[in-house]
């Protein structure tokens, strides 16, 4: 939602005012009129303008779009964020940050530290005054895009060792949404089984063979 109160010299010019600081048609506003203008003696002295509230309800998208945008200006990086269908993931919507590349370490954060936090903000915000809920993915220099490769990559590659040793294979530690994809992704696979074990930070995959019994070591 974006509200803006706005004054002038009549009810009218106000609400024009604030129309187009906003950027919308009249038909997409809601206007409150906070006061009547109020003329001053001899039409000079003591007279008061017109002040106007105009609301403007957002979709889902254009709030996670204006969201990511301010949230990146307050840490002080220049940023556009753009909105398109997501192909990938569970989610529907993709924010995708374009910043320069020396920003991107900012953004990211320490293995998509960074980005994940924003992502969990904006489905929070985005959703706020929406009945239904629209998940939202967050990516910024395609890396989200790269991170599935290499996780596809190496879980591949430790599902046929597991498979061909017979013994569990355990990942390196992952974050929650990296070992939720990679369950994800090797679910179809009828000849291993995943879990997780021991505790964040340090929580990992096991692909194990889907044997009746198997060696752990």
């Amino acid at each position: 939602m974006k509200r803006l109160v706005v004054t002038g010299r009549s009810v009218e010019e106000a609400v024009t005012s604030a129309l187009v600081r906003l950027g919308v048609p009249r038909s997409q506003a809601q206007v409150r009129v906070i006061s009547e203008p109020v003329k001053g003696l001899f039409g000079f002295f003591g007279g008061k303008d017109a002040e106007v509230e105009v609301i403007v309800q957002q979709t889902p998208q254009e709030m996670a779009k204006d969201f990511t945008e301010k949230v990146l200006e307050r840490m002080g990086v220049r940023a556009e964020a753009s909105i398109e269908r997501d192909t990938e993931t569970d989610a529907e919507f993709l924010v995708n940050i374009h910043c320069s590349d020396d920003v991107l370490p900012i953004v990211i954060g320490r293995h998509g530290s960074t980005l994940d936090s924003l992502q969990y903000l904006v489905n929070i915000v985005s959703n706020r005054e929406y009945e239904g809920f629209v998940k939202f993915s967050l990516d910024a220099g395609d890396y989200r895009k790269r991170r599935r490769e290499n996780l596809r990559r190496v879980a591949d590659q430790a599902a046929d060792r597991a498979v061909r040793t017979g013994r569990a294979v355990t990942l390196d530690a992952m974050s929650a949404a990296d070992r939720k994809w990679v369950h994800s992704y090797l679910q179809s696979r009828v000849d291993i089984t995943t879990l997780s074990e021991g505790q964040d930070p340090y929580r990992k995959v096991k692909i194990a063979p889907k044997r009746q019994s198997y060696r752990t070591s």
